[in-house]
C-alpha cells in the first residue's frame, strides 16, 4: 500500500495514529492541569473569597479530562491487540460521551448558579455537542457490530 508517508502496512500506520492520539490525550489532559494551577496561584494571590466558585467548574472539567483520558487509553489499547469493532470499545465510546455530556451539564448549572454575571459561556455548549457526536458513534459502532454478527452466522 502506497500513501504519502511512503510504503508502510496498515499496521503500522494504525500505531502511528494511535499514538498521535495518545499525545493528543496526554497533551490536553497536561494543558488542563496546567491552566488549573495559574488559576490556583492567580487566585491565591488576589486573596478572593469566591476561590472555590472558580475553582469548582475547573476541577471537575479536570476530572472529566482524566476519566475521558483513561477510557481513551483503554480503547487504544484494545485497538492495539487488534480488537477494533468490539462491544468493549463501544461502551468505552459510550461512556466517555456520557461523561462528557455530564460535565457540559454541570458546567450550565456552574454558569447559571454560581457566576455573577450571565456573559453567555459557550464552552458547556461544546462539551454537549462533543457528548452527543460521542453517543452517536457509540450508536453507529454498536449496529456495526450487530450487522458483523449478524454477516458472521450466515454463510
Amino acid at each position: 500500500m502506497k500513501n504519502i508517508f511512503g510504503k508502510k502496512n496498515s499496521k503500522e500506520e494504525l500505531e502511528f495514529v494511535m499514538y498521535c492520539l495518545m499525545i493528543m490525550c496526554v497533551s490536553s489532559l497536561l494543558f488542563v492541569f496546567f491552566r488549573n494551577l495559574d488559576l490556583c496561584y492567580d487566585l491565591g494571590k488576589d486573596n478572593t473569597d469566591n476561590l472555590i466558585v472558580k475553582l469548582l467548574p475547573e476541577n471537575v472539567t479536570l476530572l472529566a479530562m482524566v476519566v475521558c483520558s483513561v477510557l481513551i487509553y483503554l480503547m487504544l489499547r484494545n485497538v492495539q491487540k487488534g480488537l477494533v469493532f468490539t462491544k468493549l470499545n463501544s461502551d468505552l465510546i459510550m461512556t466517555i460521551g456520557v461523561v462528557l455530556e455530564c460535565n457540559g451539564i454541570l458546567q450550565m448549572a456552574f454558569n447559571a448558579f454560581l457566576s455573577d454575571s450571565m456573559d453567555g459561556n459557550t464552552i458547556p455548549m461544546v462539551y454537549l455537542l462533543l457528548g452527543v457526536f460521542f453517543l452517536f458513534i457509540a450508536c453507529l459502532f454498536k449496529i456495526g457490530i450487530r450487522m458483523q454478527e449478524e454477516q458472521d452466522l450466515t454463510i
